[in-house]
C-alpha cells in the first residue's frame, strides 16, 4: 500500500509539474503561465492603469520593480520609465513573443526624443530579470522585473513612493526597431 501511495504521489507531482499555472486577476481576466517560468508565486497586489488599450501592472519590494504589461498587438510592447523629453533618457524595456512562442526582452535607453538603443550597445548592462511572455487572441503580455537601482548609468534609479512619468507603446512587428502603432504616456506612483 505504501508503494502505491508513493507512486501516486510521484505521478501527481509529474502531472502538476507539466501543467501551466493559471493566474486570475481581480477583473476576472486570466493568464496561463508555464510552471517552469514561475520562480516564485506571490500574492502581492499589483497597481494597475490602462491607457489607450495598454495595461500596465506594477509592484515593488525593497529591491525590484515587478511589471506586467499587455497591449492589443502580436508585435512588440514597450514601457519606459522616467523620460525627460518623449523617449529621451528613459529606461525602456521592450519585448515581443515570436510566432514560435519564444520571448525576447531587451533593456534599452532613450538616446534621443525619438530614438533608443540597447543598454549593452551603449556600454551598459541588460538588467531585465525573470521575464516571460505570451500572445493570446491578438494581445501580447510581458512580465519582467528590474532592479530599483541597478547601478547601470543607462537605467534610472526608481524609488518606492515616488511618482514617475511612464511611456507606453506597441508596434505590429516582432522586433526591437519597428515603428510604433500606438504611443502614449501616464504617471504612476511606485
Amino acid at each position: 500500500m505504501k508503494k502505491y501511495i508513493i507512486f501516486m504521489l510521484i505521478g501527481l507531482m509529474a502531472i502538476l509539474s507539466a501543467t501551466d499555472m493559471v493566474v486570475i486577476y481581480t477583473d476576472g481576466s486570466m493568464v496561463s503561465i508555464p510552471v517552469g517560468q514561475v520562480e516564485q508565486i506571490t500574492f502581492e497586489q499589483y497597481e494597475m492603469v490602462t491607457v489607450e488599450g495598454i495595461e500596465l501592472q506594477w509592484r515593488t519590494d525593497d529591491e525590484y520593480l515587478y511589471v506586467n504589461v499587455s497591449a492589443p498587438t502580436t508585435g512588440w510592447v514597450a514601457v519606459g520609465f522616467d523620460p525627460v523629453n518623449q523617449m529621451a533618457d528613459a529606461n525602456i524595456i521592450i519585448g515581443y513573443v515570436d510566432d514560435g512562442g519564444d520571448v525576447s526582452i531587451r533593456d534599452d535607453f532613450g538616446t534621443g526624443s525619438t530614438t533608443h538603443a540597447s543598454d549593452e550597445s551603449l556600454g551598459g548592462t541588460d538588467n531585465v530579470m525573470d521575464h516571460y511572455g505570451m500572445e493570446d487572441a491578438g494581445t501580447t503580455m510581458l512580465h519582467f522585473k528590474i532592479p530599483l537601482d541597478s547601478g547601470d548609468m543607462y537605467d534610472k534609479v526608481l524609488v518606492p513612493d515616488n511618482n514617475y512619468n511612464v511611456i507606453l507603446a506597441y508596434g505590429s512587428v516582432d522586433n526591437f526597431t519597428g515603428f510604433h502603432t500606438m504611443a502614449t504616456g501616464t504617471n504612476i506612483g511606485l
